[in-house]
């Protein structure tokens, strides 16, 4: 035990010989992006598109104009499509592109709150490292993974944190200063204009003033004067952004388009105030006991502990590599500052208030307009803006009960929560990695049965086939695999979650005649129930299957999934070439059971029995064969057309030990392929068989 230990301390000196000359803060960068990326990256190659990744993939793949993508956004952030506009040619298509751009702007935006931390408080330099670790990779927000659409989040992030450095600079520094105001006050604009998630935090720079001058000038009635005057150009830049909101904003809209995410508290207040001023209350603090205190437990969830898991594993032994390394860091980093001053920053209950009033002001625009960070699915966004006071105020309230003296302690705690936090991003990402498989999955899988669709065609589902999607981003995917490069607003093809959008709830049955006529932003889809063609995809059944008739009485159905066989129509699947678009889909996957069933299936119900019966060879000399006996289905009719009826009988036995009460569905269809097809005695024989087997009852 003596020698492990002795070895284990060797190491350690080793590493710190090696690291003291050069920790600084540019070690300290190149840790926070390793953190980051080991959190959140680590799977990237597996990570693909989510939520409204689409929207973004539809407006690139489909190449619309600036003019339309400005359109696209005007009901809500018109000026986001700058950044569609200008990323698009830079990072292209590829989902691993957008992911590590990605990492990197938030990497930058953190980097830049660090450095403004270390200019307003420079002897808090041990909790200011803690604070930028775990900004990084804060486990209440989950946006890295999807990234897409999350960019002008980050990218807003950024602006703003740089905007706030350069103000500090401008009152800390008289050289350029002018130059650095001009860039702070334009940067603080844009990013207002670009996402409005950081506009509540604009009012945060009087209190940062307030700090610094206080700092400079005991004197409170001159800090307060001269913070007040620095504050002035922000002030008049946040009015200007709120006269554009409120006013210039909805006068611009399309007709009959009306603008989104408009403060509706101060109406609600002026009818029920008592009422909304509790319910506000209520909200306010269950986010900010949310954002500051119980989000480190999410990190821990007792039903998620498995350890035959391997990505739990491997999450927290990643977790306690990154967070270990970050500890021997921080606290060597802390051991080379040297200061002759107090250790202490003035004006503690001033950095509280600044801290907790952040929090306050950064959920701002998210509670005016009636939204809360901890209720919905893909809410994790709004904690964008609490985070920048939650996270400080969490550290530095366990670094002031821990206190000066135990500075080791304190970084310990830390490192925990830090190695918490990677482990779930990490799983988290691994979460994500398998959707995007399941994604991939659903529409090659679709794309090979269904080559090519008549324009005007739906695809109507009883569910979202996988998780992080919902329909009208399923709808986009859609037209990027089917329509990639068609850059009209009016859509050729979209995809339904039929019990949410289209089914008759008065009989609880789809309508067989009912017009389409969608609108959502500036995109339109028009068309009817004729050219409904019902999908559904439970891959822990089966394959992908297009409902056509001949698969009712199929066991295993869900009954919203019956629910779509009276709206199948023929005819609206073309067998035509078109390419899928490799660089959103990936390359197409090594062919497997699905392909060849869902290839046989085409085949199926065009009637080319030979070929159907050349997939079936060629899957069985793979050694491949389905696991959900109606799959056995094009292979019995083509071998029935075929008139091999030994072969017929062999699967159709084959397809009833397959899966349970398949009595029902192999009789209907054995009695509709008996009708359909010549007389033989061997036929008869089969037919025979099949009454031993089944019972079916199938007359000659």
């Amino acid at each position: 035990m003596s020698k492990f230990k002795s070895a284990i301390n060797k190491i350690y000196h080793h590493i710190i010989q090696w690291i003291h000359p050069v920790v600084g803060f540019p070690l300290y960068a190149v840790i926070l992006l390793l953190v980051m990326f080991v959190a959140h990256k680590l799977l990237v190659a597996n990570l693909g598109f989510y939520y409204d990744d689409w929207e973004g993939v539809l407006l690139q793949k489909q190449l619309f104009s600036f003019p339309q993508i400005w359109g696209y956004f005007l009901i809500d952030r018109p000026f986001s499509s700058i950044i569609h506009f200008l990323f698009n040619p830079l990072v292209g298509t590829k989902p691993i592109n957008w992911h590590l751009v990605g990492l990197l702007i938030n990497w930058a935006a953190v980097l830049f709150i660090v450095k403004s931390f270390l200019r307003i408080w420079p002897k808090n330099l041990l909790e200011i490292g803690w604070i930028g670790l775990l900004l990084g990779v804060y486990p209440g927000i989950t946006r890295q993974f999807v990234i897409r659409t999350s960019m002008v989040h980050y990218i807003s992030f950024l602006l703003f944190s740089v905007s706030i450095w350069l103000m500090i600079k401008a009152v800390q520094e008289l050289k350029h200063r002018k130059i650095y105001l001009v860039f702070s006050l334009f940067l603080a604009m844009l990013q207002m204009l670009i996402i409005e998630y950081f506009t509540g935090l604009e009012l945060i720079r009087l209190l940062i003033l307030l700090y610094i001058f206080k700092r400079e000038n005991t004197i409170t009635s001159t800090a307060i004067k001269k913070a007040f005057l620095n504050w002035l150009p922000y002030l008049l830049v946040f009015i200007l952004f709120v006269i554009f909101r409120m006013s210039v904003l909805p006068l611009i809209q399309q007709e009959g388009m009306t603008v989104k995410n408009m403060p509706s508290i101060l109406s609600s207040f002026q009818q029920n105030p008592l009422v909304v001023l509790v319910q506000q209350v209520e909200i306010i603090m269950q986010d900010l006991v949310y954002a500051v205190l119980y989000v480190w437990s999410q990190t821990i969830v007792p039903d998620d502990i498995d350890i035959h898991a391997k990505t739990t594993i491997l999450s927290w032994l990643v977790g306690f590599l990154v967070a270990g390394v970050s500890l021997i860091f921080m606290q060597q980093w802390n051991n080379k500052k040297k200061s002759t001053e107090s250790e202490t920053e003035p004006y503690p209950l001033l950095i509280l208030s600044l801290c907790l009033i952040a929090m306050l002001l950064g959920g701002l625009p998210i509670w005016a307009v009636g939204r809360q960070a901890i209720k919905g699915l893909w809410s994790s966004r709004f904690l964008f803006g609490i985070v920048l006071g939650a996270v400080p105020i969490f550290v530095l309230i366990i670094s002031w009960i821990f206190g000066k003296k135990r500075n080791a302690g304190f970084s310990i705690i830390m490192a925990l929560f830090l190695m918490a936090s990677v482990s779930l991003q990490i799983r988290t990402a691994r979460t994500y990695s398998l959707t995007w498989q399941y994604a991939k999955d659903y529409f090659w899988q679709l794309k090979w049965r269904a080559p090519a669709l008549v324009e005007g065609t739906f695809i109507l589902s009883p569910y979202t086939p996988f998780q992080f999607s919902s329909d009208y981003q399923i709808a986009y995917a859609t037209n990027v695999l089917y329509a990639t490069g068609y850059s009209s607003e009016e859509m050729k093809y979209w995809w339904f979650d039929g019990p949410d959008d289209i089914i008759d709830f008065t009989k609880d049955i789809y309508p067989k005649q009912k017009d389409i006529d969608l609108q959502f932003r500036n995109l339109r889809f028009n068309s009817s129930m004729e050219f409904a063609l019902p999908v559904i995809y439970k891959p822990a059944r089966g394959c992908l299957q297009v409902l056509n008739n001949v698969y009712k009485d199929e066991p295993l159905m869900l009954d919203v999934e019956n629910q779509l066989f009276d709206t199948y129509k023929t005819g609206l699947i073309l067998n035509e070439e078109r390419p899928v678009p490799i660089d959103i889909f990936g390359e197409e996957p090594t062919p497997k059971w699905c392909y060849y069933f869902q290839i046989a299936d085409l085949a199926r119900s065009e009637e080319r029995w030979g070929d159907v019966v050349s997939y079936w060879r060629i899957a069985e000399n793979e050694d491949m064969k389905p696991n959900y006996g109606p799959e056995y289905l094009p292979f019995i009719e083509a071998y029935a057309h075929l008139k091999d009826w030994n072969q017929t009988y062999n699967l159709i036995e084959k397809a009833y030990f397959a899966t349970e009460k398949m009595e029902p569905f192999i009789c209907s269809n054995w009695e509709r392929i008996f009708a359909i097809t010549e007389y033989s005695s061997d036929k008869e024989k089969v037919n025979d068989q099949v009454q031993n087997l089944l019972k079916c009852n199938v007359l000659p």
